[in-house]
């Protein structure tokens, strides 16, 4: 009885049952793109300094994985075919933001040798040009490996874009065939993953724009060629200066 009343409460329009766990999950995704928001202003207000965005960014990460670790709790994900070498997920435009962007471009020179670091802007140039080449309706749907991709690996890995940490998947192959028809495959992944480091980015970008800088979706690889080849990109952009815009999304 009792379930054939929820039923009809759900037919009629009225609001689902407290614990619904799609109810949960989206109070937690709400509330996770607020508390960034809000920790982003804070901080921000506190000073304006090269070190207090890498703070800053660090803090987007911790946030993300302690909202992904209640909403596991809440909806427990299925086995994930996600592992270390597999890459698939690494051939797909990603969208992110200049804290994070100015976070790796700091991680990777403290923790690459001058050859490596060099190694590394070269292959985010040239990808980043070859991205330019393309028509602007080719680039969305361009399959090119991410410049930071090093023998199958992230060499950005802790501090990879929310993005990243959004990608997931429960079958490899079918991922493999994404990357080969991305019109044809849908790839069946666990949501809450992918939904939680949506949010908090927007929350992210949200309190950047409300602190008055630049909180525009910017494309990695071009925003990272900037921070890594201007030397005061995140002086000049914590000074409002449109830094960053040549990687502007539409």
């Amino acid at each position: 009885m009792a379930r054939n009343k929820t039923t009809n409460r759900r037919r009629h329009g009225k609001a689902a049952p407290a614990t619904d766990p799609s109810a949960a999950l989206t109070g937690l995704e709400l509330e996770a793109r607020r508390s960034e928001r809000l920790k982003t202003v804070e901080v921000l207000k506190q000073g304006r300094t090269p070190l207090v965005v890498l703070d800053l960014a660090d803090h987007t990460i911790q946030l993300a994985e302690a909202a992904l670790g209640k909403a596991t709790a809440i909806s427990p994900p299925p086995l994930l075919a996600c592992r270390e070498g597999c890459d698939w997920c690494c051939y797909m435009r990603v969208g992110t933001s200049a804290a994070e962007v100015l976070r790796i471009a700091a991680y990777l020179r403290q923790t690459q040798s001058a050859e490596q670091l060099q190694a590394t802007r070269d292959r985010v140039a040239q990808l980043a040009d070859r991205r330019r080449e393309l028509k602007s309706n080719q680039r969305a749907d361009s399959r090119l490996p991410c410049a930071l991709l090093v023998d199958h690996r992230c060499s950005v890995y802790p501090v990879r874009p929310l993005t990243c940490r959004g990608c997931n998947s429960t079958d490899a192959q079918r991922c493999e065939q994404f990357v080969q028809q991305p019109d044809r495959v849908v790839v069946p992944d666990y949501k809450p993953q992918l939904r939680l480091s949506t949010f908090v980015l927007d929350g992210l970008r949200a309190g950047l724009a409300e602190a008055k800088l630049q909180g525009d979706l910017l494309e990695l690889t071009a925003a990272l060629r900037i921070a890594l080849e201007v030397p005061d990109a995140a002086e000049r952009w914590l000074a409002g200066e449109p830094v960053f815009a040549g990687a502007r999304l539409p």
